[in-house]
């Protein structure tokens, strides 16, 4: 696979919301007065995809991103298209729906930094995305989505999904992809591992997790992912493994690149999407894949030392350089 064009254009596909977070972490159990501080929420915008194409670019900054989403025509997701001009990510493929918003989470972290959320989602206009951009077409260098991407539409929008995907790999673009499995999301498991290995099965680039292969397939090690795997004809497959690494598997060769150590984690959220844009970027700058993983590596390490899916600018660069 050759991925050494910064000038490559990549669509990312999916669904962003507001994010709302607390200003202080809470501890497990206490006691509060329910207007005190500790109830203050801060506003932001995230979503698996979105977050790595923000990521991306940030890491690549030559790189062309374009979201593609549906959002609506409220002052919030007015405010998310500002957003995403600031973060310098093209907005040519984010249709507007008349009748629904934007979907929304709140994140809760504990002590070690750990998340959980609740969503709104359900109704959001990213859920009509197919249905909204019906008849437009476009190209691209890779189209990349998630296994989210693909969980929060209905069975005739997501075969609407994968006629697009044909359509842009008859056209000569490159597939990536993240299972990222959300079990709340889907219907049943089995659903889930229907549309998860057609989407494997379409992908140039693959991001399997250890954890989304344990819940969704009872996959317990790198030896079984790879074996599930093996019949999809994935050109590269870059395996997120927790604390034991990153394991790659690339024209039949297999490595294992360290993750970054950190000290303290504030909040994980975020941290696979920023490996994965932190790795495309590299991969996309021409960097090998161990050297892309490293990179990946480092720049997850940061994100989850922050509150939040995306960290400030000012902390991203004091931390990450540049491609």
């Amino acid at each position: 696979m050759s991925i050494v064009d910064t000038k490559q254009r990549m669509v990312i596909f999916g669904e962003c919301m507001v994010e709302l977070r607390s200003t202080q972490r809470e501890s497990s159990v206490s006691t509060r007065d329910e207007n005190t501080d500790n109830n203050l929420m801060a506003k932001s915008f995230a979503g698996d995809t979105y977050n790595t194409a923000v990521y991306l670019k940030r890491c690549l900054p030559s790189s062309s991103i374009s979201y593609l989403t549906a959002i609506g025509a409220d002052f919030l997701s007015d405010e998310l298209l500002f957003k995403m001009g600031e973060h310098e990510i093209n907005t040519d493929l984010v249709f507007r729906s008349s009748s629904r918003n934007l979907g929304l989470y709140m994140i809760r972290n504990d002590n070690e930094g750990e998340r959980t959320f609740a969503y709104w989602r359900n109704q959001s206009a990213a859920t009509q995305t197919l249905n909204i951009m019906k008849g437009t077409e476009f190209a691209c260098d890779w189209f990349y989505l998630s296994g989210i991407s693909i969980a929060i539409l209905d069975d005739e929008q997501r075969a609407t999904l994968f006629e697009l995907i044909s359509s842009l790999k008859a056209k000569g673009s490159k597939i990536a992809f993240d299972p990222n499995y959300r079990a709340r999301l889907w219907s049943s498991q089995e659903d889930a591992k229907y549309w998860t290995g057609k989407a494997y099965a379409e992908a140039d680039l693959a991001f399997p997790g250890a954890d989304d292969h344990l819940m969704l397939f009872g996959h317990t090690n790198a030896d079984e992912i790879f074996s599930y795997l093996a019949d999809k004809q994935i050109e590269e497959i870059v395996m997120k493994n927790g604390a034991v690494g990153v394991h790659i598997l690339r024209q039949q060769e297999q490595c294992i690149v360290p993750v970054e150590r950190v000290e303290q984690v504030v909040d994980t959220t975020a941290a696979g999407d920023a490996f994965n844009g932190g790795y495309m970027a590299a991969r996309l700058a021409g960097r090998k894949p161990v050297e892309s993983a490293s990179y990946g590596a480092k720049v997850a390490a940061t994100v989850i030392t922050y509150p939040g899916a995306i960290i400030s600018g000012d902390a991203f660069t004091n931390h990450i350089p540049s491609l």
